[in-house]
């Protein structure tokens, strides 16, 4: 959905004035819809996306080997990892653009000659990809202006700060958003304070549940216990601290970029996703990069330090490789084996509706057609964050299919597990004039709400 959903947004908008308005509730600044608009300007397949993502990702991969100034073993141990080799290459989103221009930046720094100008630049771009990175590239220009503190090269970075905090602040989520709705928590709770933190454990240990019917985006730690999981965030947050607090610019680097990512989680009504723990992980990274270039002759000594590296570095050797080998293996999503099935028995050129709405951008990639969306009631692609009630009871289900259906050939897509079962056995009993007759099951997908169940719709 999310792959799909960004796509769309691009796809779907006339103008860059447009995508603006129409991303208003995303949360996330523009290059990555922007490079996405210009590639739906010539095709409407979201393959391209894929292989602009691939293409990044791998350019990122082949600058970090080359400069990067670790061992190689290390260097390769990085990116084959999890978040390099599956999260950020093979998920198509903005992550991986962030990881090239912050990449970029270090390569730059590696140089005896710096181009401050072109370093500048990078990180402005680096600001206009995730709210995370606007952190990450406040914290660089906040380093070189005291590093420049007596040239006037502090002043671009002083202007960059300026452009970066003005980006984090236009970035308004607005209050109709239907996660505020489900943001509950008080917010000295327990609850609130072990989410914001627990970026640190999943950062470092993305050890995905096997055990659990969902794979990914789990962690078998937080899975098996939250107070172990709690107890190990603590100490994954502390050991950067040890580590570096000789070198206080890259301690103010590592800090700054990952206790604000911290307070951002604390402060919104966003689910923790392993994307967003993926940060911490690279911000430890490129610390560790900082330090060789600003404290070269600093090297890490203690065995117990690079044990712990060389084990979090193998189990995200394991993490990435299961889970690539999972998605090989099994659909990620139902989404384009349903697009299929419909064009195959020449059903994609009926009225299709659909519900749960987030499941509806995937399959409406695929088939290159816009959806009726029954939360909305609108023939829409991407989804509207402000759509409420978000998930419709089947009452109010059959409510809109009754003011909504027009003719005897429709068909509906249902994914919402609880809608499913009612309607599994007895689909006839489904509470409006139109009885739901099953034509086939897309189930076993990594993610279950994109699993679907195809029905028509009959006049009772």
């Amino acid at each position: 959905m999310d792959e799909a959903h960004h796509f769309l947004l691009a796809k779907d908008s006339a103008s860059f004035s447009e995508l603006y308005r129409n991303a208003a509730y995303d949360g996330h600044p523009l290059l990555w819809d922007s490079l996405l608009f210009i590639i739906t300007r010539f095709s409407d397949s979201p393959f391209y996306m894929q292989l602009l993502n691939i293409s990044i990702m791998s350019g990122s991969v082949y600058l970090f080997l080359k400069h990067a100034p670790f061992k190689t073993l290390f260097s390769v141990l990085i990116v084959f990892g999890y978040f390099f080799i599956y999260e950020y290459h093979i998920i198509s989103r903005n992550y991986a653009i962030s990881i090239l221009l912050i990449t970029l930046v270090f390569v730059q720094l590696n140089k005896p000659t710096k181009n401050h100008l072109l370093i500048a630049f990078c990180l402005l771009l680096l600001s206009f990809t995730h709210v995370y990175s606007i952190l990450v590239a406040i914290a660089l220009s906040m380093i070189f202006i005291f590093q420049n503190k007596n040239s006037n090269v502090k002043y671009i970075y002083c202007l960059h700060i300026l452009i970066c905090a003005g980006i984090l602040f236009s970035l308004q989520v607005p209050a109709d958003h239907f996660l505020f709705k489900f943001d509950t928590d008080r917010f000295l709770s327990y609850k609130r304070i072990g989410k914001a933190f627990s970026v640190y454990l999943k950062g470092f240990l993305p050890i995905p549940d096997i055990t659990a019917a969902k794979v990914w985006n789990s962690n078998l730690i937080v899975s098996f216990s939250k107070g172990v999981g709690t107890v190990l965030s603590v100490l994954f947050a502390l050991i950067p601290f040890f580590i570096f607090k000789k070198n206080k610019l890259v301690l103010f680097f590592f800090y700054f970029s990952t206790l604000g990512i911290c307070l951002f989680i604390y402060l919104s009504p966003i689910i923790v996703a392993l994307r967003y723990c993926g940060f911490i992980f690279m911000i430890l990274i490129f610390s560790f990069w900082l330090q060789k270039i600003l404290y070269p002759s600093e090297t890490i000594s203690n065995p117990v330090y690079k044990n712990i590296a060389l084990s979090i570095l193998i189990i995200h050797i394991f993490s990435g490789t299961y889970l690539f080998v999972i998605d090989l293996n099994q659909p990620f999503s139902n989404s384009k084996t349903l697009a299929n099935y419909l064009k195959e028995n020449h059903l994609d050129n009926k009225e299709i509706f659909l519900s749960n709405l987030s499941s509806g951008p995937p399959v409406s990639a695929h088939l290159n057609k816009k959806l009726i969306y029954l939360e909305t009631e609108e023939k829409n692609s991407y989804c509207k964050w402000n759509t409420w009630p978000f998930i419709l009871t089947k009452i109010q289900l059959g409510e809109k299919l009754d003011r909504l259906v027009k003719n005897d050939s429709s068909l509906l897509i249902l994914n919402n597990t609880y809608l499913r079962d009612d309607l599994k056995n007895s689909a006839e009993d489904l509470p409006c004039n139109y009885k739901a007759v099953k034509l086939v099951t897309f189930d076993g997908a990594m993610l279950p709400s994109e699993n679907y169940n195809l029905y028509y719709l009959v006049k009772k």
